[in-house]
């Protein structure tokens, strides 16, 4: 973007200067009367003014107004001018971007005829930076504070903050602006309307001064993260990635800036821990990007092939991936789904041979798996029962016709143990078309809990980042969650509980339910259950469980209920045979905790069970009573965002579906709460 310069102005006439149509080549006289302030404006803000449009020969045409940074054209707006002697309102915006000084842009204002007959007026105006007595900063939790000025442009304010401290920063329409501006994160920088939280980090919890330059857009801190000393880059403020070519097994990795390095997990088929800090690179030598989930606290790697994820070819080269349920890294909790893009790369271990290491209880389910080997990250080539031999008598791989042809399945009586090390390697050898699946035994993971309780009973965990217990709860009780476990870093499920005075609430109606504390995600949930922790289904007179899955998620977006099964969401039964589920709206993935439905792109289904089965579909009656300024129903019973709408961000937004009149005789209702 070139810097605003001076303008030497034509028509020294009250900044205007003119240009009327010419002579009489083209019928008609445009003639504008501009009326408002178009002297001075601070960056982002809108300029608004009134136009009275008016040509007493021949039709009018459009307004064009124009603003120019230098020659550069930076904002417009186009006006259909239907009526002669029509006053039309003008709102051009001023961008505001980092480095810009203070100077004079051009405003050009066009009227146009069916003739293409014009009059122009051109403005200079003056554009300066606010000087906001303060700003504002808003927590991804909410909280806000106030940023101090200590001098011009410079903003800060120090408290005793979390390690991770991502908000948004809100400049106040005072001091000469008119309008509000925020500050959020787009392409790893700070930018006017980014769509991201500032992924501002000091490291270390504790008192620390975060500030922000309303001129360069600089802002502090940033805990560069780097390793071998070349730097991560990101897009989104969570993950931070990094190309490393010609990695060999053996090369040492120095890591720095990493908060709280010592609770990160480490994939032991690409890394192992020294005793020094640094990491030994454990795979097959190669290209690779490494990419650090900074919300997760994991490394996810993936194989290069001309700079691009890798692919697994027909003669066994490349790499392959996995999809499915029952299989997750860093744990459970992150399970890829039957979502592309989603995928687990396999570990290249030497040439065409491939591994993938998992924990029994952490990264794979002890009682079911069901996932698959492809040879890209989605939908595409797959390894078939055809194509792939299960060497093992713990994984049987799938013929089509008692599993699911190439999905990964437990043996009959066949249980994995918790904290059990199970290797599986893919051997393609002799091409992807007579692959070998291995499963062995590598000895057990050393692991030591770290109790969670709830209201003094010790929950279930088998990583020390998913708990659980079942319980039998009545409306209204309180619960207390102590041990390893900062609730204020806890997304507490609005539906499920609420806070009154430091308590929390049950709200759903009485019954068992598993009780869910997920550090890993960072929320408190829960699941209705039998006595014996199985889930309930969905029974025809409207009791028992009913379950969401779609474009919605918890705690946040990025984490999408997606349509894999096991995955989908427990609505919670506020009132016999009444379930809700609600969430503000936000940009698409927003990690924001609360933020549970995207405001551009939404689409959900009910269904009778965790998964696949019975469901709401066009054959079913359920009725909407509420939304339809919202939403519409398909006839295969799932809700879309209607066409051209969008919810408001910041919002918050309520799911209801009524059967006390038993499940074929439901009502859906969708409102902004």
């Amino acid at each position: 973007m070139k810097h605003i310069k001076s303008l030497a102005l034509l028509l020294a006439l009250g900044g205007m200067m003119v240009s009327c149509n010419d002579d009489d080549m083209n019928p008609g006289n445009p003639i504008m009367e501009i009326t408002g302030d178009l002297g001075s404006a601070c960056f982002g803000d809108t300029l608004r003014f009134d136009i009275k449009a008016s040509d007493s020969e021949v039709p009018l045409s459009t307004i064009h107004a124009n603003l120019y940074f230098d020659s550069e054209l930076v904002s417009e707006q186009v006006i259909r001018t239907k009526v002669s002697g029509e006053t039309y309102p003008v709102a051009i915006y001023i961008p505001y971007i980092a480095n810009i000084p203070d100077g004079q842009a051009t405003l050009q204002l066009t009227l146009q005829n069916i003739n293409f007959t014009i009059t122009e007026k051109v403005y200079g105006v003056n554009i300066s930076h606010a000087d906001y007595p303060y700003l504002t900063f808003v927590a991804d939790d909410g909280t806000q504070y106030t940023m101090n000025r200590v001098s011009m442009y410079n903003y800060e304010m120090t408290d005793n903050f979390p390690a991770d401290m991502p908000g948004k920063i809100v400049a106040p329409a005072e001091a000469g602006a008119t309008d509000e501006v925020t500050f959020g994160y787009e392409g790893s920088e700070i930018k006017v309307n980014g769509s991201k939280s500032i992924p501002f980090t000091n490291g270390t919890a504790g008192n620390y001064t975060v500030s922000f330059n309303t001129f360069t857009f600089e802002g502090s801190p940033f805990t560069s993260l780097t390793i071998n000393g070349n730097l991560l880059t990101s897009e989104d403020g969570v993950n931070f990635e990094i190309d490393m070519n010609n990695l060999a097994k053996g090369d040492l990795l120095t890591l720095e800036g990493f908060p709280n390095f010592d609770e990160w997990w480490l994939n032991p088929d690409y890394f192992q821990k020294n005793d020094d800090g640094t990491l030994s690179f454990m795979a097959y030598d190669g290209n690779y990007r490494i990419i650090a989930n900074m919300n997760l606290k994991y490394f996810k790697v993936v194989k290069l092939m001309a700079g691009a994820p890798g692919t697994l070819n027909a003669d066994g080269t490349g790499l392959p991936w996995i999809l499915g349920e029952n299989i997750g890294y860093p744990s459970l909790s992150n399970a890829p789904g039957w979502n592309p893009g989603q995928g687990i790369p396999m570990a290249p271990v030497s040439d065409k041979v491939y591994q993938v290491t998992l924990i029994g209880g952490r990264n794979i389910n002890v009682s079911t798996i069901n996932f698959k080997i492809f040879g890209q990250d989605g939908w595409g080539t797959e390894l078939t029962g055809e194509m792939l031999t299960s060497q093992s008598d713990l994984i049987g791989v799938g013929d089509g016709v008692s599993h699911d042809n190439g999905n990964l399945y437990l043996y009959d009586g066949v249980e994995l143990e918790a904290n059990t090390i199970y290797v599986l390697t893919l051997d393609c050898s002799n091409g992807i078309d007579n692959a070998i699946l291995k499963t062995e035994i590598a000895g057990e993971q050393q692991f030591e809990a770290k109790p969670v309780y709830l209201n003094g009973e010790k929950m279930n965990t088998t990583d020390n980042s998913l708990y659980s217990l079942v319980v039998n709860m009545n409306q209204y009780d309180n619960i207390e969650v102590t041990g390893n476990v900062d609730m204020d870093k806890i997304y507490i499920d609005p539906d499920y509980f609420t806070v009154n005075e430091g308590n929390i609430e049950f709200q759903p109606i009485s019954g068992y339910y598993n009780i869910i504390v997920n550090l890993e995600k960072g929320y408190l949930g829960a699941k209705a259950v039998d006595s014996a922790g199985s889930e309930l289904t969905l029974q025809e007179d409207g009791s028992g469980a009913l379950w969401l899955m779609g474009s919605a998620g918890n705690p946040s977006i990025t984490y999408e209920f997606g349509w894999t099964p096991g995955e989908a969401y427990c609505m919670a039964q506020v009132a016999p045979k009444v379930y809700q589920f609600t969430g503000q709206a936000g940009p698409a993935l927003s990690n924001t905790p609360g933020v549970r439905f995207c405001a551009t792109s939404l689409q959900m289904k009910f269904f009778w069970q965790d998964g696949w089965g019975g469901e709401y579909s066009g054959d079913d009656n359920l009725t909407m009573i509420g939304g339809e300024d919202y939403l519409h129903l398909q006839d295969d019973g799932n809700f879309f965002l209607n066409s051209g709408t969008t919810l408001e961000e910041g919002a918050t937004y309520r799911v209801t579906v009524d059967l006390t009149e038993g499940r074929s005789a439901g009502t859906f209702n969708f409102v902004k709460h």
